[in-house]
């Protein structure tokens, strides 16, 4: 296992002062010792309309410049290749997002997997699930749109992680109402497991796709669904082209929004420092052996404070594994 850099992602709300207020949190991530950052840049309104806005894309680029660092773009996190019935809308807004990476030399773009198709129900917009047949359209929707955009995203230099998901008690509550069991619930969000992504990646067939491993992710989801989470690791090697990594107690959410309350619960994907939560991820990079490429600590702003010690911690972790000692450390 060789990591390239450990980055961590930044990411603000939109508001006054966004610009300042970003390159403040860009400056204090570049004295922590970071020199890669995964930022999300749709609250600078560079999207609209499934269009880019030149003056935001460019006012966002000259940011970024004034910092030596690499850069990789998150995606929107509702966006949906497969299930959303805006589909065409949804194409042209990857498109933008290339673009966004294009312009800031970004090297990987990170998409949510689209095989989740609960939102729908869960917003009120459909009153009920998909059928077996619906289901596989959506997949095959969601492979023929990333044929389109691979040669897109080859072009511009981009790799096109998609990201596997966890679960959350109301998708449970959600197929129940249906009439499905627990299990069910992988019939209807299949990226829960990364097998269901490698299979997507394996029918696109272009170098510029792999996927984007987040480990806490994944922790939650095997724990839920009761697959065996190490094995999962070591199945989805061969497809990971990019690293998300923060830790949990893997535990299903509530439905609590407040950062703080999950955290006194220990519950959902709280986005802890590493070492905070019971993630083994000394076995887990034992897993990754054969991974070479850039790892983003993806970090809750409440934690803000603990992020030299994140640095230092996943840097520890990934030495002990073997032949740790030839990986070099990053970070001042």
């Amino acid at each position: 296992m060789r990591i390239g850099n450990i980055g961590i992602t930044c990411s603000l709300p939109a508001g006054l002062d966004l610009f300042s207020r970003m390159e403040r949190l860009l400056q204090r991530v570049w004295d922590a010792g970071f020199r890669l950052v995964e930022i999300h840049p749709h609250p600078f309104a560079i999207i609209v309309d499934g269009r880019i806005r030149p003056q935001q894309l460019e006012q966002f680029r000259s940011l970024l410049s004034q910092f030596d660092f690499q850069y990789t773009i998150h995606g929107l996190n509702r966006l949906n290749l497969a299930y959303d019935r805006r589909h065409d809308l949804c194409v042209q807004i990857m498109r933008c997002q290339i673009e966004i990476c294009r312009a800031v030399g970004a090297a990987c773009l990170v998409y949510h997997s689209g095989l989740q198709a609960l939102d729908a129900v869960k917003n009120g917009v459909a009153w009920a699930l998909p059928s077996d047949e619906e289901l596989v359209e959506g997949e095959q929707r969601e492979v023929r749109a990333l044929r389109a955009l691979a040669p897109v995203a080859a072009d511009a230099g981009v790799m096109i992680g998609i990201e596997n998901g966890d679960s959350h008690l109301w998708e449970h509550e959600i197929i129940r109402r249906f009439g499905y069991s627990r299990q069910d619930l992988l019939k209807f969000h299949k990226r829960l497991h990364p097998s269901s992504i490698a299979a997507q990646i394996e029918r696109v067939g272009h170098p510029s796709v792999g996927m984007t491993l987040d480990i806490a992710h994944l922790h939650i989801a095997a724990g839920d669904m009761r697959f065996d989470y190490l094995q999962a690791v070591e199945s989805a090697a061969p497809w990971v082209v990019h690293l998300h990594a923060n830790d949990n107690f893997g535990r299903l959410d509530t439905g609590v929004g407040s950062e703080a309350e999950r955290w006194a619960f220990g519950e959902a994907d709280c986005h802890m420092p590493p070492g905070w939560g019971c993630i083994p991820y000394k076995d887990v990079f034992e897993r990754l052996s054969s991974y070479n490429g850039d790892l983003v600590l993806e970090i809750k702003p409440g934690f803000a404070d603990y992020v030299r010690e994140s640095l230092e911690t996943i840097q520890s972790i990934v030495n002990a594994v073997p032949d740790g000692a030839s990986i070099p450390r990053y970070g001042a």
